[in-house]
């Protein structure tokens, strides 16, 4: 019996789209796939994969001929195996996971600083904007005034990781991501230096010798609205490196990554710092501070002063101090005695 006029259609119909689909996979993977990479953009590029399993069979395969075509091999391959490095793999760097609620312990704040209180919450594009890293799950800290209506300052208030060892533990990796509330905002601008929202700090609360936190900025003189910037911990606005990282925005969402280098000589080590937006408009921003080269032994996050922070994915990844970084700090100890030796004769 003969077949339908629509069966004959979609057979047909299904054999064009199966042999379409086949030699598009023969050029992905025979010799026409230099002259079809130099003719795709790269954004097609990184999407091609993502449409089956044997196009990301391919895909190591593709970049490293797009490396080579542009002559960019060696700065590839090294950008990769630094990326690699970052994670810890071959110093074996421990981790700590602080995602969830159960992975820290509470901050105390005195009672005459105001209330705080801590809580898992969910966020959704219904909630801030449709660009975002849906869902996004957070903890979140919630700070408030005294009852007497004055303004509450402390180092504390929120959650901390306490990191019990013997050993000197440097710290060499954050990421997490963030978003602040203010809740008194025509107040934070008229003193912003005392203000501080979503601070993420490494040692002791109250004698941190590295960290983030966000610092409203004064009325400007020219009458526009005032902002929020992401500054490095106890930043000096007068001081030519007290730039701000980047401006950031109440209710919008922010990742973060700073790179700890303990190799750098002198007496302080380096912080490299990157933000970009996860939401809103699209912006970063970059720089490199210096830290004193303490030991790690406290993680903690809360608001200095009354707001609302929340946290996500917080990942720190540490390791006990090298033989050559203890050589160094030892070697950096007897130059400095020998400096006020010879200064108080």
């Amino acid at each position: 019996m003969e077949q339908s006029l629509g069966k004959r259609t979609a057979a047909a119909h299904a054999g064009t789209s199966s042999t379409s689909s086949t030699d598009l996979l023969r050029l992905w993977q025979g010799d026409l796939v230099e002259p079809l990479l130099a003719l795709l953009p790269l954004k097609a590029i990184a999407t091609v994969p993502a449409v089956s399993r044997r196009f990301r069979d391919q895909q190591w395969r593709t970049y490293s001929l797009i490396a080579r075509q542009t002559g960019t091999i060696r700065t590839s391959t090294s950008a990769l195996l630094d990326a690699v490095r970052w994670t810890g793999r071959d110093e074996r760097w421990s981790r700590f996971d602080g995602s969830s609620l159960e992975a820290w312990e509470p901050l105390g704040r005195p009672e005459h600083e105001g209330a705080f209180r801590c809580r898992r919450a969910l966020y959704t594009s219904r909630d801030i904007a449709n660009r975002g890293p849906w869902p996004w799950h957070c903890l979140q800290i919630h700070t408030e005034d005294p009852l007497n209506g004055s303004r509450g300052h402390h180092h504390g208030g929120g959650l901390t990781k306490r990191l019990d060892s013997d050993e000197f533990l440097c710290i060499r990796r954050l990421t997490y991501s963030f978003q602040f509330r203010d809740v008194n905002e025509q107040v934070c601008h008229q003193e912003p230096s005392s203000e501080g929202f979503a601070a993420i700090s490494f040692g002791p609360a109250g004698r941190e010798f590295a960290g983030l936190l966000v610092e409203p900025s004064a009325y400007p003189d020219s009458g526009d609205d005032p902002w929020y910037e992401l500054q490095w911990w106890n930043q000096d606005r007068s001081d030519e490196n007290g730039t701000p990282i980047m401006i950031v925005k109440p209710g919008q969402i922010y990742s973060v990554e700073l790179r700890f280098d303990w190799s750098v000589r002198g007496v302080l080590g380096s912080a490299d710092v990157s933000v970009k937006s996860l939401t809103g408009d699209k912006c970063h921003g970059r720089r490199t501070f210096y830290f004193a080269r303490r030991p790690l032994t406290e993680i903690n996050l809360y608001n200095y002063t009354a707001s609302r922070a929340s946290f996500s994915s917080v990942d720190v990844r540490y390791s006990k101090r090298t033989p050559r970084e203890e050589d160094e700090a030892l070697a950096l100890q007897l130059q400095r005695e020998w400096e006020e030796e010879g200064n108080s004769e």
